[in-house]
């Protein structure tokens, strides 16, 4: 039996015909079959081309000719695309190959252009080192460059408090963690105490609007018209100390009704400046406990890698809005009720 390997491939199964396999040849056109798939047919495919002297042969070598130059077309295209993208340092964001900074997040993309608009700006010696990150600095067992891809936005912030928590236990105030608290620590991705503040800083202001409007409000303008006060400019000092003297003869519970929505509002001052003092170490925490598990979970599959942290690290932009409504409701919706 002959070897028609060099023919091609069969033309029903699309598979090569190999020289120790049963093979049927057309005496027409020379196309190689596999008896199985001649069976199947009953006849040559290219029946009707046999009075136009076609040459199996020659087709074949056409079409693979064909083929080639696609997938050479293809390659090039493909390659290309790659050299024209130019993936961001920071989110991963593809952008042109001539792009200065990322079309998503801002960040610099050429490094000489980011050093250079750096030197430009006339910055403290402090903030000199702000910007001096070496993506190969080891910080607690995980390189700079982790912490960054999982940072993601304000990174440049986060990096240097990160070193100085490791170094020396030390961090620095979080005004937004301040400002805005629990919502800020859902903003991180930390929803477990961020749902914690949350939820106890929405009860505060639902207690204390409501104690406000229902008990506090009444009892106050109640104790102002029995000694006469209907507005400031009548407060006089014998008017403020017979308001004193028949504020403390209330009973008990109305007392602390008047001074609750105060209590609350300090309380809710207290969980904010506390969010402020902790915010920097619970997150650098939550980086390295969530970088390391990332790590031992996809060993060297880059691809999961980069996919969990993209899951897990960055920001959550969607929980602002949410968040922010549900506010305004708690906050305003009640004066209008009550």
């Amino acid at each position: 039996m002959k070897n028609y390997k060099k023919f091609g491939i069969c033309p029903v199964c699309k598979s090569e015909c190999k020289i120790d396999e049963d093979i049927v040849v057309c005496p027409r056109c020379g196309a190689p079959y596999h008896r199985e798939c001649y069976n199947s047919i009953g006849q040559c495919m290219f029946e009707d081309k046999h009075s136009e002297e076609f040459s199996y042969a020659k087709y074949f070598e056409q079409n693979n000719a064909i083929s080639n130059n696609k997938n050479n077309n293809i390659n090039n295209v493909e390659n290309k695309d790659r050299t024209d993208l130019k993936k961001c340092p920071n989110c991963f964001n593809k952008n042109p190959a001539d792009a200065l900074f990322c079309n998503s997040c801002g960040t610099p993309l050429s490094e000489t252009y980011a050093k250079s608009t750096f030197k430009q700006i006339p910055f403290s010696p402090f903030f000199d080192k702000f910007f001096d990150i070496n993506k190969d600095e080891i910080i607690n067992d995980i390189k700079v460059s982790e912490f960054i891809q999982y940072v993601k936005g304000n990174f440049l912030y986060y990096i240097p408090i990160f070193k100085n928590i490791d170094k020396n236990n030390r961090s620095r105030f979080n005004f937004s963690a301040f400002l805005f608290s629990g919502v800020w620590f859902l903003y991180r991705k930390m929803y477990k105490i961020g749902i914690t503040l949350t939820s106890l800083l929405i009860l505060f202001s639902i207690l204390s609007t409501f104690i406000e409007f229902s008990y506090s409000n009444e009892i106050l303008i109640s104790l102002l018209n029995k000694v006469g006060i209907s507005n400031s400019s009548e407060i006089t000092l014998d008017k403020y100390d017979l308001f004193l003297t028949n504020f403390y003869s209330l009973p008990i519970i109305q007392k602390i009704l008047v001074f609750l929505p105060s209590i609350f509002k300090l309380l809710t001052f207290i969980i904010m400046l506390i969010s402020g003092f902790i915010a920097n170490k619970v997150y650098y925490k939550n980086c390295c406990s969530k970088i390391k598990k990332i790590k031992v979970l996809c060993k060297d599959d880059i691809k999961l890698y980069e996919e969990k942290i993209n899951k897990f690290g960055g920001v959550n932009f969607s929980i602002i809005p949410f968040v922010s409504i549900c506010y305004i409701i708690i906050e305003y919706l009640p004066r209008f009720l009550i």
